[in-house]
């Protein structure tokens, strides 16, 4: 097994200078520390967790708490490409992630005290209950967290602008000549009321009213309530011209239900998701959607969990991430 004092011999220099390097303190000159690190990659070196937990007084490890209530786990078309760009950029700064649960083999016990038992430095929470106790408990321990798309007064978030988003895509539709349009929100959450507060500012600052029978509740993600509320729509008598879906998925399927129901799109109606996920690209035509910046929302949480971790200090924070507009072929100018 390679050691630091094997790397030390063969670059002629302290093994505290190689430790420098390894941890990548700042107290070392640059060209002494690529050459240590090359000399450690070229021996095959690799670091021992333990005791660098030791040293440190850091397990270098990150624990993600991630629950949707659809249960589609890392499946989920969202989420899962959240938590890849969390994974890759922990493991690119040398830390090692933990998915945190309610239990731990077949002992049951709190988020908190299951990230105590596996001593993760610090959490990225999302896709979760935020007002739950179990999770409000951890926000406000000795742990630092990080969450995405929630904002708290006890920890950093990462969001995307929800917001924006939307009102972007309702303007988007208001500029093809849509006065009618429907939209279909998610269940209650911090990211659900920023988009419908985007919806209807949107459609206030164009002057256009917004009917009751247009605001319809429904789910994230969820096939059943998306099919519901599109036979609603179609036999209600009184189609909007385009309706706005909570997110891709339920988007497609959406589309395919109108059309099973001899309803064309976007002839008849013209319809919208949000995220930007593959799955849009697979319809034809493409989903009109927006685009969420699914990389540098899991990119920027870990980083941020990082530095709180490795500075010992943290202030509040808000960081917000854009979007893009991808304008499909599935929204058009309103049929006559």
């Amino acid at each position: 097994m390679i050691t630091i004092y094997d790397i030390a011999k063969a670059c002629d220099c302290s093994s505290a200078t190689v430790s420098k390097a390894l941890n990548n303190y700042p107290d070392i000159n640059i060209n002494t520390k690529e050459r240590i690190l090359e000399k450690a990659r070229e021996m095959g070196f690799t670091p021992n967790s333990h005791a660098r937990a030791l040293s440190t007084k850091k397990t270098w490890n990150i624990g993600v708490l991630f629950e949707d209530e659809s249960h589609s786990g890392l499946t989920h078309y969202y989420f899962s490409n959240i938590l890849q760009a969390v994974k890759e950029q922990a493991e690119e700064k040398g830390y090692d992630i933990t998915f945190i649960s309610k239990n731990l083999g077949d002992v049951e016990m709190s988020y908190l005290k299951h990230c105590r038992r596996r001593k993760t430095d610090g959490v990225v929470i999302t896709c979760i209950q935020f007002d739950n106790k179990q999770v409000q408990e951890l926000m406000v321990s000795e742990i630092p967290v990080v969450l995405i798309d929630h904002i708290s007064e006890f920890a950093s978030s990462i969001v995307s602008d929800n917001f924006a988003g939307v009102y972007d895509l309702t303007s988007y539709l208001i500029s093809l000549g849509h006065k009618d349009i429907a939209y279909i929100y998610g269940h209650e959450s911090y990211v659900t009321t920023e988009r419908i507060r985007g919806f209807k500012k949107a459609m206030v600052d164009a002057d256009l009213d917004i009917p009751k029978s247009n605001f319809i509740k429904s789910n994230y993600h969820d096939k059943e309530a998306t099919i519901q509320a599109v036979e609603m729509i179609v036999k209600s008598g009184n189609m909007p011209t385009a309706v706005i879906f909570p997110d891709d998925y339920c988007a497609v399927w959406a589309i395919n239900t109108f059309r099973s129901l001899g309803v064309c799109i976007p002839e008849d109606i013209s319809v919208a998701g949000f995220d930007g996920l593959e799955i849009g690209e697979m319809v034809d035509p493409r989903l009109t959607t927006m685009k969420q910046n699914t990389v540098q929302l899991g990119k920027q949480a870990a980083l941020k969990c990082i530095d709180i971790v490795e500075s010992k200090t943290e202030t509040v924070t808000q960081l917000s991430v854009g979007l893009d507009l991808i304008k499909g072929g599935t929204c058009q100018e309103p049929r006559k």
